[in-house]
């Protein structure tokens, strides 16, 4: 949101994604996220016992320290914020990320939701500040808006009946969030094996072509422009010299069209549900 001294032009208004690095106002955000998620969690607990897990966890496996050496609670999340304000900011990202998983897997208190809330104030954060990314379940992934971000999430949480391609659309998103090393190819081989895995679902048929027709047969309107440019993208990928068969080399696929992958067939995915649904095809 815009501020009032945003407005009058008497404070810049940000205008470049924070991609590698991260401003001071940014990491103070996101520390501000940890605290007061993790202060919710140990004050409803009813026991210590999740809290001390979840504090275990990040001294021995994200400093790597031995348990025998770990100190008090309050020493260890020190180490975090220190991690958060002032670390390398793909170091921030890591201690952030790995904080929501071991959120999800210690806190018992509601943790599906306790979760939830936490990956939406991170990726509020991550809005309001231009940070070029977001969470996408658990994983910090490349996507610049939450546009790309929902249309990432809606289609893994349509897809939940369809496990093939929930699990393509997962591992997608996977090989795009490991940066360190990312594998860009295979994300968009894994983007593309999910919009065939639907298709095969709803359609019963093998190739989008052939599904896609069947979808029209039973009903659905796909306006002829959309259709070519669908069966056009698929064919990038698919044909002789697609990448699917290696013959792109991995070095061509970059960041920027595996994202643009993930997000287009993200929403092809959920078309294809609905529209296999309003056809009463599944």
């Amino acid at each position: 949101m815009v501020s009032f001294a945003q407005r009058m032009r008497l404070r810049p208004i940000r205008s470049l994604v924070q991609t590698d690095a991260l401003d001071e106002e940014t990491r103070t955000e996101l520390w501000n996220v940890v605290l007061v998620t993790y202060r919710t969690m140990s004050q409803r607990e009813m026991s210590y016992q999740p809290v001390g897990n979840l504090t275990s966890a990040m001294w021995a496996w994200e400093f790597k320290k031995p348990r025998d050496e770990e100190p008090g609670e309050q020493k260890v999340w020190s180490l975090v914020k220190t991690q958060v304000l002032t670390g390398e900011w793909f170091d921030a990202l890591d201690i952030i990320e790995a904080y929501v998983g071991y959120l999800e897997r210690f806190c018992t208190w509601h943790s599906e939701n306790l979760v939830a809330q936490t990956v939406k104030a991170f990726n509020g954060v991550f809005e309001s500040y231009m940070v070029g990314y977001r969470f996408i379940e658990q994983k910090i992934v490349p996507l610049d808006n939450d546009a790309d971000a929902e249309a990432v999430t809606s289609a893994i949480e349509a897809a939940g009946d369809f496990s093939g391609a929930r699990g393509h659309l997962q591992r997608a998103a996977d090989l795009l969030a490991d940066r360190k090393n990312p594998d860009y190819a295979n994300s968009i081989k894994e983007s593309v094996s999910a919009v065939e895995a639907v298709v095969r679902k709803v359609t019963k048929e093998g190739t989008l072509g052939a599904g896609l027709k069947k979808l029209k047969d039973a009903g659905v309107t796909i306006h002829s422009a959309l259709e070519g440019a669908w069966s056009k993208m698929y064919g990038w990928t698919s044909d002789a010299q697609g990448i699917r068969h290696a013959a792109v080399e991995a070095t061509e696929a970059d960041q920027a069209i595996a994202k643009y992958m993930l997000v287009t067939c993200s929403a092809f995915v959920t078309y294809l549900i609905e529209s296999g649904r309003k056809a009463e095809l599944v």
